[in-house]
């Protein structure tokens, strides 16, 4: 299960009506970042490729994710979220998020940036109220366009995360054959099968390293990593730490006085 986005702790907030767009250079982002296109369009760069956002889509960068935006001359009108969470939060949905700008989303962008700017004493937890409901309803437009097939691969995967899972296997499950399989996965999600399953699985290894005390090697293996070296790789490449420096940055220091 996702972590509670109610834990969202937001280092900002952009709502802009702009005569052209200001280039963001190229960065690893340590936060989630999500921008909704209103009116006009804005240029991005998302895994290497170049994505033109219009009126009524969106733009999701998970955290670790590489965010560069381009300098476009035209008017444009958009919000955009800056956000952290206290546990590790792996979004359902990311990347270009076409046509999911819906009727009521306006009327809760400009309700949350009046909570925003307010003083508040429960300030913090209306905004995120607000942006999980926002959240949810983007991730609802996206999910609803996509495959059935696709959406049961990844139901399962997310269910035995733990588990020995072979691509003849999740073939079976939605009886088609491996290669089809493997080119739709790509073809709607941006990810191969397999890197998808790692990033799941290394997305629960960092929440378990938070909330319990099990050794960082059983903690692998309850991932589905039978081997701890290549748990450690995987890791490191997908965070830019090891497990063990994720693991002390995030533990809180018990206070024995």
């Amino acid at each position: 299960m996702e972590p509670s986005l109610l834990s969202a702790k937001f280092l900002g907030f952009s709502f802009y009506r702009r005569n052209d767009a200001f280039a963001i250079p190229a960065r690893e982002l340590r936060y989630l970042d999500l921008t909704y296109c209103l009116e006009g369009s804005m240029e991005y760069i998302y895994r290497g490729e170049r994505v033109t956002l219009h009126a009524g889509d969106a733009i999701l960068y998970p955290v670790g994710a590489v965010r560069e935006r381009l300098y476009t001359d035209t008017p444009n009108y958009y919000a955009s979220f800056n956000v952290e969470f206290d546990a590790p939060f792996l979004p359902q949905v990311c990347g270009y998020l076409p046509h999911c700008v819906r009727s009521n989303t306006m009327p809760m962008l400009e309700m949350f940036r009046e909570e925003y700017n307010s003083v508040s004493p429960r300030k913090q937890e209306k905004c995120a109220a607000l942006f999980s409901y926002l959240y949810y309803q983007l991730a609802e437009s996206v999910l609803d366009k996509e495959n059935a097939a696709v959406r049961r691969v990844r139901q399962y995967l997310s269910s035995h995360l733990s588990e020995r899972i072979t691509l003849e296997q999740l073939a079976a499950v939605v009886h088609l054959s491996p290669n089809y399989l493997c080119s739709l996965f790509k073809q709607e999600t941006g990810w191969t099968i397999m890197e998808y399953l790692l990033r799941q699985r290394v997305e629960k290894a960092k929440r378990m390293m938070v909330t319990e005390e099990d050794s960082l090697s059983l903690i692998a293996e309850k991932c589905g990593f039978s081997d701890y070296n290549y748990f450690s790789q995987t890791f490191r490449k997908l965070t830019g730490t090891t497990a063990m420096q994720y693991r002390k940055a995030r533990r809180t220091p018990i206070n024995k006085d």
